[in-house]
Formats: structure tokens, sequence, C-alpha cells
């Protein structure tokens, strides 16, 4: 009698054990499926003798197995100046269609920003003598064919203008 009611524990123990055995696998698995996209910077130089040290690098990473759609989105203010991308990839005008497991590499002129009254970033602070200004950038994809979006939090970066120095403004 002791080992049958022994034998019964057991078989439900095993049995509880292997439904969440069985459900942790299956959320695993749809865990990929799920669109994720990380992106970062870096300060680059287009070629050796550039005059453009403010070229900035962007490259984003697709981390799951499903194909996304990326839109993004720039803008900085300087002095109650908004200046952001306006139209293209960084002014959230057209997105990048990634496949699962791919990169895509893009890059930006951060003086080349303008405002709403058409003023260059790069000539205001060169105007104003303002050193560094702090900028953000942000992303939002969905699963191609999906109508749910997903947002990055607004990353938040810094840029020194008279020692041409990229930095996370944290």
């Amino acid at each position: 009698m002791f080992f049958e009611i022994a034998n019964l524990i057991l078989s439900v123990l095993t049995f509880i054990v292997l439904i969440i055995y069985a459900y942790c696998t299956y959320l695993i698995a749809k865990d990929v499926y799920e669109p994720f996209v990380s992106f970062s910077f870096k300060q680059i130089s287009i070629s050796p003798t550039s005059k453009s040290p403010s070229h900035i690098s962007f490259n984003m990473l697709n981390k799951s197995k499903v194909e996304v759609e990326v839109f993004g989105k720039l803008w900085s203010k300087v002095e109650d100046k908004l200046f952001e991308g306006q139209g293209g990839f960084y002014g959230n005008g057209y997105s990048w269609i990634l496949q699962p497991f791919t990169e895509g590499f893009g890059h930006f002129e951060l003086r080349g920003f303008n405002n709403k009254e058409g003023i260059e970033l790069g000539k205001f602070v060169k105007t104003n003598k303002i050193p560094s200004i702090k900028f953000n950038f942000q992303i939002k994809y969905r699963k191609v064919g999906s109508k749910k979006w997903k947002k990055s939090s607004p990353q938040k970066y810094a840029y020194n203008f008279d020692k041409e120095l990229l930095w996370l403004d944290v």
C-alpha cells in the first residue's frame, strides 16, 4: 500500500515536471519568433583625408527568426531649436527590411541635419560657438506584415564638435 501511494506521488510529480519543461520549451521557442532589433553608433571617417569627422556609422541587428521592418528617428534640441532627420531612414521616412539574424548598416553626417527653418546643425553650432550637443535616436520595428510596432527607448548620445568625439550620454 505504501509503495502504491509513493508510486502515485512520483508519477504525479513526474507529470508536473514534464508539463513545466514543455511550457518552458514553448516559451524559448516562441521568444525567437518575436521581433527584436538592436542598434549601435560609432564615429567613422569616410577616408583618411576626410574633412567630415562628425560622420557617424549606424549598425542594426535583427536578433529574431522573423523578417522585420525598421524605421529610425534622429533628433537634437539645441538652444530650444529642434534639429531632426527629414525623410529618409533617420527621419522616419522609409524603412529597412532585415532578414532573420542579419545586420543593416548606414551612416550620416551629424552636421547636416536641419531644423524647420532650414538651418543646418553644423552651421548653427559654429555660429553660436556651441562646443557639444546631445542628440537622441530611436527605432521602431515590427514583423513584416504585422500591425503591432515595438519601439526602443530613445538612446541619448553626445557629440563634441571641437574635439570631434562621440559618446553615449548616460
